[in-house]
């Protein structure tokens, strides 16, 4: 279960721990990906407790598997989280446009 933090702003994040724990690595390898530039903490805390967006979680899931089941090195894997993230945009761009087209 996933046990969200509320931040000042009254929106739900999850810490390194809750990240770690619900993707079963151990929050170091957290912290090593947020060094790593692969994992976008969205606040850092004065007593260096990271908080995540919820979305965080799959995406840990995701460099775990590509790093398990490719055998990729953190900087191939950065190359293909980018590139996943630009055919999604696409992708998007695409159904946008064949909206206009048939409306």
């Amino acid at each position: 279960m996933i046990r969200l933090r509320r931040t000042s702003r009254l929106e739900a994040y999850l810490d390194v721990y809750d990240v770690a724990a619900e993707t079963g690595v151990h929050p170091e390898f957290i912290r090593r990906l947020v060094r790593l530039g692969l994992l976008d903490p969205v606040e850092a805390r004065e007593d260096e407790r990271l908080l995540f967006e919820v979305s965080a979680v799959p995406l840990v899931r995701k460099i775990i598997r590509l790093r398990r089941d490719l055998g990729l090195n953190y900087a191939g894997i950065g190359v293909v989280l980018e590139l996943m993230e630009r055919i999604e945009s696409l992708e998007a761009k695409i159904r946008e446009l064949e909206g206009d087209l048939f409306e």
